[in-house]
């Protein structure tokens, strides 16, 4: 007797995927046509490690500052637009794909200092995913931004660096970019920390606005601040509120992450408690290292040891160890309870 199948269509930047719904779960892959576009999550793992510790496999965090002066002047987080200008510079990269700004289908990139100077700010939007055998969501909308961009660019900036959430690098880091996108590379992925995405459409966005007194979809930046979530819109001032009053506002396929540091990513890149000066870099794979050392070498990014003791910058590391792992202790608890 043959069993029946039950077959469904994606549609990804007007390419047909088959999802076979009732394929075996067994093999630690989703079932979204995989052999064709996406990497079995097994090979990742075993080169990434995410569950090494909390934090994921890293072999060195470090503590930057943007030495650059354009970057210095512009308000917000600069190691991250400081170090993706570094690899359009030092020609290590084409193009940036700045995937936590993108909230449609038109992606948006990065191709010069000045496209950069505002890196660290992210946009909410709504989110199109498919689950993995690993429990990580595939981004479907990062997948037809990519594929959006490479139809139009028509081969012109082939090597592609990725700046974006955790589920939008673990996106590109699993794609087989020569299926899916022939003649274009991922050249290096950058992660930011996620707190998760706040959709400002239909009930949701309504409600989040009650509670933020602007509009959602003007949120730049959001970050953790004792026991309360801080929320920087694009103007005006920064509004705190309980997890608990907008927990339940989260996009329903961020409630199946647990990744806050983006483990996948060739460095992660964000901002630790209320230090204005210095950024935590996470550093995962030999490539993000070279870079980083680069980066600093040239000059483009100082380091805290520069201007603390190595007793200070020890204790320093240390403290920025044990406050991420503290937000991956909370993002998991909350996503936990809401499941």
């Amino acid at each position: 007797m043959l069993q029946r199948i039950d077959e469904y269509a994606l549609d990804i930047a007007g390419e047909e995927v088959l999802f076979y719904a009732d394929r075996c779960r067994s093999c630690g892959n989703e079932f979204v046509n995989a052999p064709r576009i996406l990497r079995p999550d097994a090979e990742m793992i075993q080169e990434f490690q995410p569950d090494k510790s909390p934090l994921g496999s890293n072999y060195r965090i470090q503590n930057l500052s943007s030495r650059d002066r354009e970057f210095r002047q512009h308000p917000g987080y600069r190691v991250a637009g400081t170090l993706l200008w570094y690899l359009l510079e030092e020609d290590m990269a084409d193009v940036v794909f700045l995937a936590h700004q993108s909230v449609t289908e038109e992606p948006v990139m990065a191709y010069t200092k000045k496209d950069l100077y505002r890196a660290w700010q992210i946009r909410m939007g709504a989110g199109r995913a498919v689950v993995t055998g690993s429990g990580l969501r595939a981004n479907l909308l990062t997948l037809a931004q990519l594929k959006r961009f490479t139809e139009t660019d028509r081969g012109l900036h082939p090597r592609i660096a990725v700046m974006g959430r955790p589920c939008q690098i673990y996106t590109m880091r699993k794609l087989l970019w020569d299926q899916f996108a022939p003649g274009y590379e991922l050249a290096f992925g950058m992660g930011t920390f996620c707190y998760g995405n706040f959709s400002p459409g239909a009930w949701g966005g309504q409600k989040l606005r009650e509670i933020l007194g602007f509009d959602p979809a003007d949120i730049r930046q959001v970050g953790y601040v004792g026991e309360e979530l801080e929320f920087t819109p694009v103007e005006g001032e920064t509004k705190r509120v309980g997890q608990e009053d907008v927990a339940s506002l989260v996009n329903a396929n961020c409630l199946q992450c647990y990744d806050f540091t983006a483990r996948f990513s060739d460095v992660s890149v964000g901002h630790v408690g209320s230090e204005e000066l210095f950024e935590a870099v996470l550093v995962r794979t030999e490539k993000g290292g070279v870079v980083v050392d680069q980066a600093v070498r040239d000059g483009f990014l100082a380091p805290s040891a520069q201007l603390y003791g190595k007793a200070d910058v020890t204790d320093e590391e240390m403290h920025t160890v044990s406050y991420l792992n503290a937000m991956v202790g909370i993002k998991k608890e909350l996503t936990g309870k809401l499941r």
